[in-house]
């Protein structure tokens, strides 16, 4: 699609679904419940375009000026200085016109005179309501539709949708409009999940029909998870404990855990098709910056890696090979072949012994290191080796030992391990949750509660680092 013939809408993950944009000159339908954010997604689609030079026309039927402008620049959107108040505003909440007629030409007129390149009209349920008839919708759909194709003015239509109802207005809308947009809220865990849904969109092949957003310091559009490449991974920077609790080792989680307690059982528990790249991501900064500061990893990686695949992982974040092998010690049941370097064997038919040459590694990372150890447990990899009860028995060991010991240990799970799901949960000090809906990683504090929170990868800092953005 030539970018040429597409709107921008300033929205990245949006303009992306939508080959960059709405078709220049179409009609757009942006419908849903009320407080779903359509308001505020046109006031992102004129805000750009007024930075891009173009002018804009608000005609609201929903609120006045000064409520608009006010709740715009909550978010960051300031439609009094942009570009010298390149988007006009039209309130008919007071009016005194007489009625369709005169509304219709005055947007004509204000088109025209200020050669508008785009319109919202928030909303056209409320303008509807001064309709005689169903026949009388149409005729001005139809009206606006040939002011759209006469200026080539990119329009969208704001369409109310009452509470629990799923139909767009009258029905008519949909077999006019170039493109419909549904803004949904609904509840995810007991938390707020935001979602937009490209029901049609003429000359566009949307690639992801529905979308997560956020209204969170700016509307947001996520597109779906990926961990970008880094060909020269750069150094990992260690974060130092904060108020006696262990770094998670990514700034955004800090913010929504406050670190982990000396002594807390972590239990990152993900959810079905959620992608494998997800808990690497949460877990990856944790053990670079453990081993930066000096501290001692053990760990049990999840089922089909092994110490390589571990210390690879880890060199993704420019962690010295010199310090992985000397302070991290990666356990491989059944492997036999392991001992020496960075792996060690543990029995296959033999939890006891497997668990005494565990604390055996333990005890020497500690002589090394002369702190407490960090122990990260992939709880499939055991589910595959060991019966459940002396699995169980083996994991509230840990997390008593871990307390009394004062170092931190991480339990991974992924969705078939539910006969020990409850065990861990009562056992932990921090649960995290992680999903995946429309293509997005959402992260979720069970323990403590915490909202939704869309997982991103950026490589700025030339290594994975986590971004976490609030869903609201």
């Amino acid at each position: 699609m030539n970018q040429e013939n597409r709107t921008r809408t300033g929205i990245q993950g949006l303009d992306r679904n939508l080959e960059g944009g709405f078709p220049r000159g179409s009609m757009i339908v942006v419908a849903g419940n009320p407080g779903t954010g359509k308001t505020m997604l046109c006031g992102a689609f004129l805000h750009h375009g007024a930075l891009q030079g173009e002018n804009g026309l608000y005609v609201s039927f929903s609120e006045g000026r000064e409520t608009f402008i006010s709740n715009m620049r909550r978010f960051g959107l300031d439609f009094e200085s942009t570009r010298s108040n390149r988007v006009e505003i039209l309130d008919f909440i007071t009016s005194k016109e007489p009625g369709v007629d005169a509304i219709m030409e005055m947007i004509t007129e204000r088109i025209e005179v200020n050669r508008a390149e785009r319109l919202v009209i928030d909303s056209f349920t409320a303008m509807a309501h001064a309709f005689p008839s169903l026949i009388d919708e149409r005729v001005v759909l139809h009206i606006l539709s040939k002011i759209v194709r006469t200026t080539g003015c990119t329009t969208i239509l704001v369409t109310e949708v009452p509470t629990g109802r799923q139909t767009i207005g009258t029905g008519i809308e949909e077999f006019i409009v170039d493109g419909i947009i549904i803004a949904r809220r609904r509840m995810l865990d007991g938390s707020v999940l935001r979602e937009l849904e490209t029901i049609k969109m003429r000359g566009t092949i949307t690639e992801h029909p529905r979308q997560v957003f956020s209204l969170h310091r700016g509307f947001t559009v996520f597109e779906p998870f990926s961990v970008p490449h880094i060909d020269e991974p750069r150094p990992y920077i260690g974060q130092l404990e904060e108020h006696g609790r262990y770094s998670t080792g990514s700034p955004d989680l800090n913010a929504i855990t406050g670190g982990y307690g000396h002594g807390d059982t972590v239990y990152v528990e993900t959810g079905r098709n959620t992608a494998q790249g997800a808990p690497r991501l949460l877990l990856g900064p944790l053990l670079a910056n453990s081993l930066t500061n000096g501290m001692g990893v053990l760990l049990i990686p999840t089922c089909g890696q092994d110490a390589d695949c571990v210390i690879n992982w880890i060199s993704e974040y420019g962690v010295d090979s010199e310090a992985s092998s000397r302070l991290m010690k990666v356990a491989e049941i059944g492997n036999h072949q392991a001992e020496g370097g960075t792996g060690f064997p543990l029995d296959p038919d033999d939890v006891k012994l497997s668990h005494r040459m565990w604390n055996e590694k333990k005890r020497r990372l500690v002589e090394e290191t002369g702190r407490p150890v960090l122990k990260l447990i992939n709880i499939d990899m055991l589910g595959v080796h060991w019966p459940l009860e002396p699995t169980r028995r083996l994991l509230e060991t840990e997390a008593k030992l871990t307390r009394s010991e004062g170092g931190l240990l991480v339990l991974v799970s992924g969705p078939g391990e539910g006969a020990l799901h409850g065990d861990i949960s009562n056992m932990s000090n921090v649960h995290i949750r992680l999903d995946m809906q429309g293509g997005v990683v959402l992260l979720h504090g069970i323990r403590p509660r915490t909202p939704l929170h869309a997982v991103e990868s950026t490589g700025e800092k030339g290594y994975p680092a986590l971004k976490l953005t609030q869903i609201s």
